[in-house]
């Protein structure tokens, strides 16, 4: 009996132990099975059931990465529709920054189609001239020696220049922030000359102390450098005159062969304005930094000149294209034009009527500078009786007209000092009267006298 006891115990254990397995078996199969069905389910449906986590991941990449967004599936019948309808409005997300890029484009195109420069200036006489006159450089004395725009001379002496006549009392040194004012708010020519100037610093005097302070020309609307003695700092402001619209680059190709012993062949796409901000770079390392700033001063000898402070000496000119020497070879970097809000030179407008009142055309003009002795021919009055002049350098003038046959005028001349007030325009008025012949005074007298007569 008892072995037929643990018999049947054993029995029982063993019919349990192989329902368990079985159980087991059953569950692996089923969790097989489901998984195997969510695993189909995914592949056959994936524009229903991931179009949700796809689009996040794509939104998310976009703000990380801006990648271009991977195009929506194509639509294989009326019951996709739906699906893609309801992406069109996160797909929108990753595409927002595109859409900053023809603002920017716009506004590139607006700068240089509406940027007018006002001035005309000469290359031997304008206001930045004036500038580097004004700090002690006898301008004089380097056109009595024949040197004045020699390129070749001029520049190769750079190294020695130190002593020769026409150098101001200034030297090369950053002592001096370039906006040093004396007692009378004008520069101060003998600070500059005990702490010296830098390039940057040179650049600040003439636009921000010199132009204002002795010029009389207003340019506080312009962005200044952060740091008045760095170059990049001056590049960092002048661009800024870019993106505000007073300003535009000017393309230009250069090439020196790689050789600092070469001149640097340089052909801006354009006549380059007087007073553009020209920016260098370190000719051995052009990696967009700008290490050189110095201010255009025309094309003269067949070479583009600037005016700046380097080579270890003070204010002087220098070639651009042989700013490649050294001892601190320099590369064209950028080129920026004078902002076109300033004006660098003066206009005038004419009028002339007669004793009625009523504008005569036809009356030619003429303007003399006094200082130069220049005469420009300004043209003749329009219907309106009126003529224009633009880009003439500031000081003391004389405008003249030619008196018509006929007519008489108190004054054929008037002079004017061209100043910045009124922005620098200018007006001038001439009245003539109509001379009466002998015979014309008789029928006025009889005219008179059978109107009296008609009265009476």
């Amino acid at each position: 009996m008892k072995i037929l006891s643990v018999f049947s115990i054993f029995l029982k254990d063993k019919k349990a132990i192989f329902i368990t397995a079985v159980c087991a078996v059953v569950s692996v199969i089923t969790a097989a099975t489901v998984i195997a069905v969510k695993f189909k389910t995914h592949k056959k449906e994936p524009e229903i059931s991931t179009v949700s986590s796809e689009k996040t991941v794509s939104v998310e990449e976009s703000v990380l990465s801006e990648p271009e967004p991977e195009p929506e599936p194509e639509p294989v019948s009326s019951e996709s529709e739906p699906v893609l309808k309801e992406t069109s409005k996160p797909a929108e997300t990753p595409i927002k920054p595109k859409e900053q890029t023809p603002v920017i484009a716009e506004q590139k195109k607006s700068v240089g189609t509406d940027y007018i420069y006002n001035s005309n200036m000469s290359v031997d006489n304008n206001v930045f001239l004036d500038a580097l006159v004004y700090t002690g450089y006898n301008i004089q004395a380097q056109r009595n020696s024949g040197l004045m725009w020699a390129s070749g001379n001029n520049y190769v002496l750079c190294s020695r220049k130190r002593g020769l006549g026409w150098l101001s009392g200034i030297t090369y040194g950053g002592g001096c922030t370039g906006y040093e004012t004396d007692e009378n708010g004008k520069p101060n020519i003998s600070r500059f000359e005990m702490g010296g100037l830098v390039c940057a610093s040179y650049a600040t005097y003439v636009y921000f102390n010199y132009l204002p302070n002795v010029a009389g020309i207003d340019t506080s609307s312009l962005t200044r450098p952060e740091r008045s003695y760095e170059a990049n700092s001056w590049y960092i402001a002048a661009n800024q005159w870019v993106s505000s619209g007073y300003s535009r680059y000017i393309d230009f190709t250069a090439n020196d062969g790689g050789s600092v012993n070469r001149d640097i062949s340089f052909s801006p796409a354009e006549d380059i304005p007087i007073g553009s901000i020209i920016c260098l770079q370190d000719w051995y390392n052009r990696n967009g930094r700008c290490s050189h700033v110095s201010i255009y001063a025309g094309f003269a000898g067949g070479y583009h000149w600037v005016t700046h402070v380097g080579n270890a000496n003070g204010p002087e000119f220098c070639a651009i294209e042989r700013m490649n020497r050294k001892p601190d070879p320099q590369w064209p970097l950028k080129i920026i034009t004078p902002p076109s809000n300033i004006r660098f030179s003066a206009s005038v407008e004419v009028f002339v009527t007669d004793q009625n009142g009523d504008p005569m055309q036809g009356i030619g003009i003429s303007l003399k500078n006094l200082s130069s002795g220049k005469v420009t021919d300004l043209g003749i009055t329009d219907e309106n009786g009126t003529v224009k002049g633009d880009g003439h350098p500031y000081g003391e003038h004389q405008v003249v007209q030619t008196i018509p046959t006929g007519y008489t005028c108190e004054n054929d001349t008037v002079n004017i000092n061209f100043t910045t007030g009124n922005n620098s325009m200018n007006t001038v008025k001439f009245l003539n009267t109509l001379i009466l012949s002998e015979e014309s005074e008789e029928e006025n007298i009889s005219d008179t006298e059978m109107n009296c007569n008609t009265d009476e």
